[in-house]
């Protein structure tokens, strides 16, 4: 385990840092435009050729296996390659993957294309997060890091707003976002110059992430359960409360505004208080919203909306103040390892967020969806409070 310097960027020049940020932001946005986009055109265009759900569902899954198998082997794509090659080369495996779905009519192929581009985007997600953290200082680490993550999210929004500009039908969405992905390669490769120094031998582990920053691990573990419910079933509780389907898909639109606006503002944050501190925070004000937000639709207030508004920022933002906390933590290959052990565990929670909201939801109609995602950051708060005790006593670093 490396510690972080105070510094970063390395002999790179203030333009020549602002230079490889706003690459990455392009490219990252193409990440979160493509899943954001195909996420939903996949499903519909396999209902439409009446596939079964239990296929929709398993080839979903390919891009979380697609990310979960090649993400810990990136420091071996940056050791052999280097890291603007294999993040170009991520991109364009997600953009041909993409583009073949437009001309290939078979749903096993698709589940292999749809593996390919989960191993596309995990090499970028990786590598990108890593190569940022490598190159900030500390003191603007926060503030880089959720402008990063807000380039993401707007990628989520703008996803189905192409969708429904350019429709669902024929090749048209496929080559679109293929394009636009491929596009976005090209500003990575200009920087390929400014690559900080990263790849060692160590592979990323999930283990090792728990065992060595157990509080970064359980964020980004509690994120990646609260999505999941967050895009599988915030809609179908609105409905089951008696919500009209086209005003309970707001619910989740609001939850997007949320996460795509305050990101940056904690980031600003995140530099300016102790970040252990403000994920306690967090994780405290996401064990209060789902009861609060319960209690206003059941009232039938518009109120509701400006907590959800507020509670899907805060949720993501355990994302990331949780990678800004990595990057603080570790250097060069170590923080590659670091970092793909972070995606790993979010892409674990996304995996086996989905089945366990939807138990609960069963489990008590409609309730049980708040409740679990109370519990599950209260376990978070209760995990961050005993290493706070701890480090307090001096009984961990």
């Amino acid at each position: 385990m490396t510690t972080a310097a105070a510094g970063g960027g390395g002999d790179l020049s203030p333009a020549q840092v602002t230079r490889s940020l706003l690459a990455h932001y392009a490219s990252s946005m193409a990440i979160g435009l493509a899943v954001g986009g195909f996420v939903p055109l996949i499903a519909v265009t396999l209902e439409a050729r009446q596939v079964d759900t239990v296929m929709i569902g398993i080839n979903s899954a390919m891009t979380s296996l697609g990310v979960l198998m090649i993400a810990p082997y990136a420091t071996v794509f940056v050791r052999r390659f280097g890291a603007s090659p294999a993040m170009v080369a991520g991109l364009l495996l997600t953009a041909l993957s993409a583009l073949a779905m437009a001309f290939i009519d078979n749903i096993w192929a698709w589940m292999v294309l749809r593996f390919l581009i989960g191993a596309g985007v995990s090499i970028h997600w990786v590598v990108s997060e890593t190569w940022m953290n490598a190159i900030v200082s500390e003191r603007r680490r926060g503030l880089v890091m959720s402008i990063y993550i807000t380039s993401i999210a707007s990628g989520f929004a703008l996803g189905p707003i192409i969708l429904t500009l350019i429709g669902t039908q024929g090749p048209a969405p496929f080559v679109t976002i293929a394009a636009i992905t491929a596009l976005t390669a090209l500003p990575l490769a200009l920087i390929r110059k400014l690559a900080p120094p990263l790849a060692l031998e160590t592979k990323g582990s999930v283990i090792r992430l728990a065992r060595e920053a157990p509080t970064i691990f359980a964020a980004v573990l509690t994120v990646g359960l609260i999505d999941a419910a967050f895009f599988t079933f915030l809609p179908i509780y609105g409905i089951r409360i008696g919500m009209p389907s086209a005003t309970a898909v707001t619910l989740l639109t609001a939850v997007f505004a949320g996460n795509v606006a305050l990101q940056i503002p904690l980031g600003w944050l995140a530099d300016r208080v102790n970040r252990r501190g403000l994920l306690l925070v967090l994780g405290t004000i996401c064990i209060a919203c789902p009861g609060l937000v319960a209690w206003l639709l059941r009232a039938d207030s518009l109120a509701a909306y400006p907590i959800l508004f507020f509670w899907g920022g805060c949720s993501f933002g355990l994302y990331t103040v949780g990678v800004t906390m990595l990057g603080e933590r570790y250097r060069g290959g170590e923080l590659v390892a670091a970092n793909a052990a972070f995606v790993m565990t979010f892409e674990l929670a996304n995996l086996f967020g989905p089945p366990l909201s939807g138990w609960a939801i069963e489990a008590w109609v409609p309730t049980g969806l708040m409740v679990y995602m109370a519990c599950i950051c209260a376990g978070f708060v209760l995990l961050s409070l005993i290493r706070g005790w701890m480090r307090a006593r001096g009984t961990v670093g």
